[in-house]
């Protein structure tokens, strides 16, 4: 959940010199994690981007309104999104004719009531000729205009779980439930939590650092987030069964700010993310693949 804004440098209204800024870490189990104020007030910024859409649980919900209740900076940032959002959607919104429905159906029905009693004298199978045709003309008619109507298209749903399930994890002081950089325990302890094998690999020569473990949950599902950091940036990987196919190539994504990869191998789906350059966490994903 949600721990009230801990993060609350980044607000305009947060009391002390710029220098306090530097002062104020997000705390993992494992020791201190440095982060920038940019890198705060973008996590701030994805949560009310958020909220504004409706992606929030209920506990954040109410945890981030308590949060507009006392902060002016972020409640006028929620209002800016909100306006811009409605402004998008009576821009782009798209309203059919007055009585479309009304003069589509009637067009079928005189087309159909035409070629029927063209034929009507004639007990034949005949009238198929004549009726067909049209009604075929008229539905694909109604198919191409749903086609071209505006729309707003629908992000992938595991896409906003994977972004969800690693901003949560970096603002509920919840890092890691398993503190090791010891890839050799991770195996073991999550055999008793999922029903998969979930495989840690010592990249420390690298650059990237093992701090640990943790359950989590994505796709419906328990899933293994193991959990790496190179200088201050954590990567999350995810890792939980999946029906796809092995998928040799990886597969890139970016949302709200941070990169994903993720590939398929063996009825498991890896998902990595981090706020690395897409490179650098492209070079992460290289390195795991090869020991895997």
């Amino acid at each position: 959940m949600l721990q009230v804004f801990r993060l609350a440098p980044l607000c305009q209204d947060f009391p002390g010199e710029e220098a306090d800024y530097k002062r104020h870490y997000l705390l993992a189990r494992t020791g201190e994690i440095r982060v920038s104020c940019s890198n705060v007030r973008e996590i701030l910024y994805n949560y009310i981007n958020a909220y504004v859409d409706g992606e929030l649980s209920e506990p954040d919900r109410a945890a981030i309104e308590k949060h507009f209740e006392v902060c002016a900076y972020c409640a006028n940032e929620r209002f800016q999104i909100d306006q811009m959002k409605n402004t998008l959607q009576s821009e782009f919104a798209y309203s059919s004719p007055y009585r479309l429905k009304d003069v589509i159906k009637n067009k079928l029905t005189e087309s159909l009531e035409s070629k029927v009693i063209h034929n009507k004298s004639e007990f034949s199978w005949k009238w198929l000729n004549y009726v067909v045709p049209p009604v075929v003309t008229a539905l694909a008619t109604i198919l191409l205009i749903i086609a071209l109507l505006p729309h707003f298209q629908n992000k992938d749903s595991m896409e906003i779980e994977i972004v969800s399930a690693h901003v949560r994890s970096l603002m509920e002081d919840n890092l890691t439930h398993l503190d090791t950089s010891d890839a050799q325990t991770v195996k073991p302890w999550f055999t008793s939590k999922v029903d998969f094998v979930a495989n840690a690999k010592d990249l420390s020569n690298k650059g990237f650092r093992l701090i640990g473990a943790r359950l989590d949950y994505v796709n419906r599902q328990n899933a293994a987030s193991i959990v790496y950091q190179t200088q201050d940036h954590i990567i999350n990987l995810f890792i939980f069964p999946t029906k796809e196919k092995d998928m040799l190539n990886s597969k890139t994504m970016h949302n709200r700010g941070y990169n994903i990869i993720k590939w398929t191998k063996h009825g498991l789906e890896y998902c990595v993310i981090s706020d690395l350059t897409l490179a650098k966490l492209s070079e992460f994903a290289n390195l795991y693949r090869k020991q895997s």
